[in-house]
């Protein structure tokens, strides 16, 4: 979704038009979810605090700066809900099971290696640490840039782009079999 686009679907949302919240929601649900819940650990509280976000979106359309990154701007209040919502309930964070969407990564494989990438995609994911997990889906599935994502996070650029590439390197060593198919 361009800037231009979600400044119009906020507009219409601002106007009470739920049109405008189902085009963010089609665009962004992915990618708010994963934030939420590479934040709290837990799918269910990351379901509810999800739904949740796009309820308090309708709220605050209207603090939208236009012309500003709304990427950055979904991801700082979902995460900012996610947080909250950590503080409330004082869980701690464990080390979650992720359950990651491989439908296009897998399309024209076989059933069987489907399941067999799908289950070592998510070891995978399980070596990273929280942080980079986070910025990994900032980066590849909110398409964030390192400065937004440093903003977000309120680590320094460097952090940022340090967690992603050695995340990157986590996973690459994880799945070097795949390389060569």
């Amino acid at each position: 979704m361009t800037n231009e686009e979600f400044e119009f679907a906020l507009d219409l949302l601002a106007q009470g038009n739920k049109d405008g919240l189902k085009m963010i929601y089609d665009a962004y649900a992915k990618l708010i979810y994963s934030v939420v819940k590479d934040t709290v650990g837990h799918c269910e509280d990351a379901e509810d605090i999800t739904s949740e976000f796009f309820i308090k979106l309708i709220r605050v359309a209207g603090s939208f700066k236009k012309g500003a990154p709304h990427k950055a701007w979904l991801v700082k209040i979902a995460r900012n809900m996610a947080i909250d919502a950590i503080r409330k309930s004082k869980k701690v964070i464990p080390v979650e099971q992720v359950d990651m969407d491989f439908a296009g990564a897998l399309q024209g494989l076989s059933v069987e290696k489907q399941t067999v990438l799908a289950e070592d995609m998510r070891k995978a994911m399980l070596t990273l640490s929280r942080k980079e997990r986070e910025i990994i889906d900032m980066k590849l599935l909110g398409g964030l840039k390192f400065k937004e994502i440093s903003a977000v996070t309120k680590l320094p650029m460097g952090t940022v782009t340090w967690l992603y590439n050695q995340g990157i390197r986590k996973l690459r060593r994880c799945l070097s079999g795949y390389e060569k198919e």
